[in-house]
């Protein structure tokens, strides 16, 4: 096991991450309140004589669309808001004491193994498997005139005019 310590947090991604999902939240949440508001103005609606119903009807609908808005709009900004100050906080407390420590396992082909700089992983990313990270003095990308290798820049190019 993998221990690792979240020592802070970027304040604006994180609330703009929670934001978003208040907003989905909120508007499936809105939508499983909005349908049966519908179907009830829709009733009321029914039961009313001539044009009022219809008015009742679209006044039910109408007033549920908007509050199902409103409600998304409002959670999004609250929780982009509350989000933000936790953080902050969190940041704050986490430099004096030193943040919450998570013990985790890495999965997959970062996983670790014998020789790597990552436990558990066979190669380096990018390099085929056996092939250890490369060390001090060793190009990571292909040697010039190999294939794969990038092509060299045109003569004088970079070279001030003059």
């Amino acid at each position: 096991m993998n221990r690792i310590t979240i020592r802070r947090f970027d304040v604006v991604r994180t609330a703009n991450m929670v934001a978003a999902l208040y907003g989905v939240i909120f508007l499936v949440v809105g939508l499983l309140f909005f349908i049966p508001v519908a179907l009830l103005a829709g009733i009321a609606g029914s039961r009313a004589d001539g044009a009022s119903g219809v008015g009742i009807a679209g006044a039910g609908i109408l007033g549920g669309i908007i509050l199902t808005l409103v409600g998304v709009v409002a959670y999004t900004v609250m929780g982009w808001i509350m989000t933000a100050i936790l953080c902050a906080l969190y940041n704050v407390v986490a430099g004096r004491m030193g943040g919450i420590s998570v013990e985790a396992d890495v999965q997959g082909p970062y996983g670790g193994g014998p020789g790597s700089i990552v436990p558990g992983y066979p190669g380096y990313p990018g390099y085929p498997a056996g092939y250890g990270a490369p060390g001090p003095g060793t190009p990571s990308w292909p040697a010039p005139g190999s294939p794969g290798a990038p092509t060299p820049p045109p003569p004088g190019w970079g070279r001030p005019a003059g």
